[in-house]
Order: C-alpha cells, then sequence, then structure tokens
C-alpha cells in the first residue's frame, strides 16, 4: 500500500509543480446606500471616460461589464525585441452597495514583430522553476520571459491599483458635479 501511494504520489507531482494562473487582481469597493444600478451606470460612464475606445466593452444586462483595455511595456535596449504593449481583461459586477473590480488576462502584444517569435504571451501568477513547463523555450526567450514577469508584474499591479482607486473617487464625486457648475 505504502508502495502504491508513493507511486501516485511521483506520478502526480508534474500536475503539482504546474501551478501557474494567468495574473490578475480583484478588489470589492463597498459603497453604503447606493444602489446596484446607480453603481453600473457610473461604472459605465467612468470606463467611457477612462479607456479611449470604449467600443470595447460589452455590457450584461446591467450586472457586468467586461471589457479589454490596453498599456504600454517599455524596456531597456537589450530587451527591445519585446518593447509593446500589455493587453487586460477588465471585468466590474454589481451589487446593492458594492461592487467587484477585476483586471486579468495580461497578455503581451510586441511593438513590432521580429523574425523570431518575439510574442511573450500571458504573464502568470508567479514564476515556474522551468519556463519549459509554459511552453518557452530557447535561451533568449527564457531571457525575455524573466524579464517581462519581472518588470511586468509590478507594471500591472500599479495599474490595477490606479485604475481602482480612480473608479471609487469617480463614484465618490457622483454628487459634486452637479453642485458645483
Amino acid at each position: 500500500m505504502k508502495k502504491f501511494i508513493l507511486l501516485l504520489f511521483v506520478a502526480c507531482l508534474p500536475i503539482i509543480g504546474f501551478t501557474q494562473k494567468p495574473l490578475s487582481f480583484s478588489v470589492v469597493i463597498n459603497k453604503d446606500g447606493v444602489d446596484a444600478q446607480t453603481l453600473y451606470d457610473l461604472t459605465k460612464n467612468w470606463m467611457a471616460q477612462t479607456f479611449r475606445d470604449s467600443n470595447t466593452f460589452l455590457e450584461q444586462s446591467g450586472d457586468e461589464i467586461s471589457g479589454r483595455g490596453r498599456m504600454t511595456f517599455s524596456t531597456n535596449m537589450q530587451y527591445s525585441s519585446i518593447k509593446g504593449f500589455l493587453e487586460y481583461s477588465v471585468n466590474v459586477q454589481f451589487k446593492e452597495g458594492k461592487l467587484r473590480f477585476t483586471l486579468g488576462n495580461f497578455t503581451h502584444v510586441p511593438g513590432i514583430i521580429a523574425h523570431f517569435n518575439n510574442d511573450i504571451g500571458i504573464l502568470v501568477d508567479s514564476l515556474p522553476e522551468k519556463l519549459d513547463d509554459m511552453g518557452i523555450t530557447g535561451v533568449n526567450r527564457k531571457a525575455c520571459y524573466k524579464y517581462y514577469f519581472k518588470r511586468g508584474t509590478p507594471l500591472c499591479k500599479a495599474e490595477f491599483e490606479k485604475l481602482s482607486a480612480n473608479l471609487e473617487l469617480f463614484i465618490d464625486n457622483r454628487n459634486s458635479s452637479k453642485e458645483d457648475w
């Protein structure tokens, strides 16, 4: 029986080792006394002002808004081949008195297509020991992904914190614009 359990454990090790998930950030913003429809309308207005291409957002029956955003990913000269953008998904769900704001699925989009595969892919929540497990092979691609992970993760977190604070401020200031005309 012990041999069987040990064999089962060894067989499951590759599955246990690959636990990376796409990088994602989420926060619940509480606004007591504000109904879900008002939060929905305010968030819809905020998104139209915040994201230049607001046509990328899909409305789903007043309960949820989802879409895509984009930010610049700059690099130093050594990694200039992966300079470009990070696209991400935006999702906002609404309930009475609160909303959940989520950014996730941060994906690299190269600014210039190179003669080799310079599309680094999706950012994960933790860097695995072996990048081969994620399909990142070759010395140059591994070095680029490590740089992408090291620089991209704090950049994504800063974008999330900026956008969530901006959304909360927009909701808090909903009445001041009507009074100060």
